[in-house]
């Protein structure tokens, strides 16, 4: 019993700054991204403009809880890969400031998921758009 007691307090130690970092209060310049990020369900596009042009990336309900829970950063996923993208990072920040997140409903909704699905040769990837029965 004594050995599990300090086993016990050393996973607590360990864990405890996991979890005070993951409840830091959220980024007051991403108040904009983070409500329109985590609002809403399904499947949602996020348009980052950069000297190349526009970056698509989608995102769903999974992410979303996800950025509920821990403010430290955002999943977004292209056809290929995820990407997250940390706060800590300048570059990062900087592009979620100045990104904009479309979602189901959205005039660009249908656009951005035909642009996404073009490049994508991942047969799983499916489009965003619910089929009408």
């Amino acid at each position: 019993m004594k050995h599990f007691a300090s086993l016990a307090l050393a996973g607590g130690l360990m864990i405890a700054p996991a979890f005070a970092a993951a409840q830091q209060p959220a980024d007051p310049d991403l108040a904009r991204f983070r409500a329109a990020y985590t609002s809403g369900d399904g499947l949602a596009y996020v348009v980052i403009k950069d000297d190349k042009g526009e970056r698509i990336y989608r995102y769903g309900d999974a992410s979303r809880l996800t950025a509920k829970r821990d403010t430290r950063g955002y999943m977004l996923f292209t056809c290929a890969s995820p990407h997250v993208f940390l706060l800590q990072k300048a570059e990062d920040k900087s592009a979620l400031l100045e990104a904009e997140v479309v979602k189901a409903g959205d005039s660009r909704f249908a656009e951005l998921d035909a642009k996404y699905l073009s490049g994508c040769r991942n047969p799983l990837v499916k489009s965003a758009i619910p089929k009408r029965s």
